[in-house]
């Protein structure tokens, strides 16, 4: 763990992780070790404005026909102890590869079909690909950019959208799928990947907007393609920030994690205070724009009570205008309400398919984009969508919600009879868009 002053216009490093090259492992297998990297590197300055999808698209006359949103905690990674019997995990059929654990305790697998499923989606046919190699540009012949090639392909953007602190998502990346942004902190911060050119430039070379310090290298896994292995870092995207950081959100504080509560500015850090007050434990750590209740940090009187708070956020009692608030993995994440999943996919989908400012609203979630998803804070982006799959169903809510709909815009890829269950239901889900976006 290192951490770095905050610098005006870029990120502090709040979580500085790299992964040394790791081969996929069994269940029995452990992760890695994670030996530190450079403090600074020198980013692709073109990639940067690549990185940011508004700016790209402006600059193509085509763009992606669709985008795909994905959770990451029991949608793309699974958890051993829930899925004991399932022959594909005891029998480590092809590549479990594990997470490092979070926070709160929770380690996940993810299976190498996962992660190349994942790279096809995004990159689309390999023969429509190679077959776009020069074309002619002002009378010029350039390479096509790798973006236009993805297109060509049927590739589209793929985006993991999660409620997990930004210090989890960074200490996970070299294990997760490669993706077109990252989200986290249930929507409150954006970030792109950017390639890294050199890792031994001073900090004065660093893009602004980039993280610092933070080089990822992706872990190997069977049958990895040579792009997904290339290290990156990551920019976050400011524009989201500057909403998401005004007083009457988030507020600027919370990017310093070690600035304590009682200095934190803004409407979501207030009523973290008023909740403090009550005695509720609160888990701030590596969060900027949310903060997490969780019912096993909490004294026995509101441990026993605990279900009647959640239903009462669920229900906005209590809960300030202005935030918004989610169950996640048995805790409840309050953020600002322009906050939020959904709220996040909307906006990501019009930057990265040209509809940023679209007034007549023709790109949304509901007329281009897919979701993969398990649980309650998933609800809103997975209605909101064209359709979404669900490998788990994580809570007894989402359970009836699939059940009371015929409409087949939620579709449940696990089949437990069948053995479908954990990685084979997340490859059966992403096999499933797919075909969805080859269909004409």
């Amino acid at each position: 763990l290192l951490s770095a002053r905050r610098r005006t216009h870029r990120i502090p490093l709040l979580f500085f992780f790299s992964s040394a090259t790791a081969a996929a492992s069994s269940s029995s297998a452990q992760p890695p070790s994670m030996p530190p990297m450079p403090a600074s590197a020198v980013l692709d300055s073109d990639a940067i404005t690549s990185a940011m999808p508004d700016a790209a698209a402006s600059s193509l006359s085509s763009t992606y026909k669709r985008a795909v949103f994905s959770d990451v905690d029991g949608t793309l990674a699974h958890y051993p102890k829930n899925l004991q019997g399932v022959g594909s995990i005891d029998d480590g059929e092809e590549g479990l590869i594990y997470l490092p654990p979070s926070k709160t305790g929770t380690r996940g697998v993810i299976s190498a079909r996962t992660l190349r499923l994942c790279h096809e989606l995004r990159h689309g046919d390999a023969a429509a690909r190679a077959s776009s190699s020069d074309e002619d540009d002002e009378g010029g012949t350039t390479a096509i950019s790798e973006r236009k090639k993805r297109i060509n392909g049927g590739g589209v953007p793929f985006v993991l959208v999660s409620g997990m602190r930004t210090t989890t998502l960074f200490q996970r990346l070299p294990y997760l799928p490669r993706a077109d942004a990252y989200v986290c902190e249930s929507g409150g911060r954006i970030f792109y990947p950017l390639p890294v050119l050199r890792e031994d430039a001073s900090r004065e070379d660093a893009a602004e907007g980039a993280v610092e310090g933070l080089v990822v290298r992706p872990a190997a896994y069977p049958g990895m393609p040579p792009s997904d292995g290339t290290p990156f870092s990551l920019v976050e995207d400011m524009r989201w920030r500057n909403q998401i950081s005004r007083p009457d959100a988030a507020g600027p504080d919370g990017y310093d994690d070690d600035c304590p509560l009682e200095r934190r500015r803004g409407k979501l850090w207030d009523f973290a205070r008023a909740l403090s007050r009550k005695g509720y434990v609160l888990d701030k750590s590596g969060y900027a724009a949310a903060f997490r209740i969780n019912r096993r940090h909490q004294n026995d009187n509101l441990a026993s009570t605990f279900d009647d708070f959640v239903e009462k956020c669920a229900e906005r009692e209590g809960i300030p205008e202005g935030l918004g608030c989610s169950t996640n993995l048995g805790c409840v994440d309050v953020y600002p309400a322009t906050s939020g999943k959904k709220n996040c996919a909307e906006y990501l989908v019009r930057r990265f398919l040209g509809g940023d400012g679209d007034a007549k609203g023709t790109i949304s979630l509901q007329t281009h984009a897919f979701c993969m998803c398990d649980d309650d804070n998933d609800v809103e982006m997975a209605l909101a969508c064209r359709a979404a799959y669900l490998p788990s169903v994580a809570s007894d809510g989402v359970r009836r919600l699939v059940d009371s709909r015929n409409d087949g815009r939620l579709t449940v890829t696990e089949d437990a009879e069948g053995g479908v269950v954990g990685p084979p239901a997340t490859e059966a889900a992403l096999e499933a868009i797919m075909g969805e976006l080859r269909s004409p």
